[in-house]
């Protein structure tokens, strides 16, 4: 396959049910309100059934919907699992097979479309695509640095930092850490000193906090909220990012 230099982020988790979604859905919807041209994959997704799928349940859809995009399918989302799991056990049970080159086929194809691209990863960083695939290897064929996506609570600082250390001795680049609030009470001494302890002992930047959103919808991310994220993220610092010359 002919080498990419794409623009954009891979975004992980430090876990599953952390809001990796959610935190795309805003970096998406504060990109495009900046006028950068940016696209969204979802490379694998479970629980969800592809016949049956309503919006609630997919997050490919729900990033599609948040952006207004109107990709194929198969190029935003190739691999789609009814069983809630990992995904090389998701497709094991339906008896088929990830294919990590078709992966890489759709998002090269994605890549050729958009200025910046944000692909969500699947689980947290360490998830099986297959037995012997892992979704950090999938970040390093794809060539694109993590962005990863935290809580701001109680246990965040040992699943956070075990992320970081576990992305950069595969030599992956890391942007920073974005936390995001699942619940709308939550500890701010707490959650102010866990940031600044994962900034310093993990040396890595904060990019910002997404606040607790409740009902989350695409019709959430409306101009108004999107404009207070602009509070919440360091949006021109990403910009930067990926407006930097890509060498080899």
């Amino acid at each position: 396959m002919k080498k990419i230099h794409p623009k954009g982020f891979f975004i992980t988790g430090t876990d599953t049910g952390v809001g990796k979604t959610i935190v795309t859905a805003a970096l998406l919807s504060l990109l495009r309100k900046s006028d950068v041209d940016a696209g969204v994959m979802k490379p694998v997704e479970t629980g969800v059934d592809p016949r049956n799928g309503h919006i609630g349940e997919s997050d490919a859809e729900f990033l599609m919907q948040t952006g207004g995009i109107k990709d194929a399918m198969e190029d935003v989302s190739p691999y789609r699992f009814k069983l809630a799991a990992a995904p090389y056990l998701a497709a094991q049970s339906e008896g088929r097979r990830i294919d990590k080159e078709t992966i890489l086929k759709s998002f090269q194809s994605l890549t050729q479309k958009y200025r910046v691209i944000l692909v969500e990863g699947v689980g947290g960083i360490l998830a099986p695509v297959t037995p012997d695939y892992l979704v950090i290897d999938l970040a390093l064929d794809m060539g694109l640095p993590l962005i990863v996506v935290s809580r701001p609570g109680l246990g965040t600082i040992n699943h956070t930092l075990l992320a970081l250390q576990a992305a950069r001795s595969k030599g992956l680049k890391v942007t920073g850490v974005i936390f995001n609030h699942l619940h709308s009470e939550e500890d701010r001494f707490i959650a102010d000193s866990n940031r600044d302890f994962i900034r310093e002992k993990g040396k890595t930047s904060v990019l910002g906090e997404i606040p607790y959103i409740p009902q989350v919808s695409p019709r959430s991310f409306d101009a108004k909220l999107v404009e207070s994220l602009e509070d919440s993220v360091d949006l021109k610092f990403l910009i930067e990012e990926v407006s930097r010359p890509v060498t080899d």
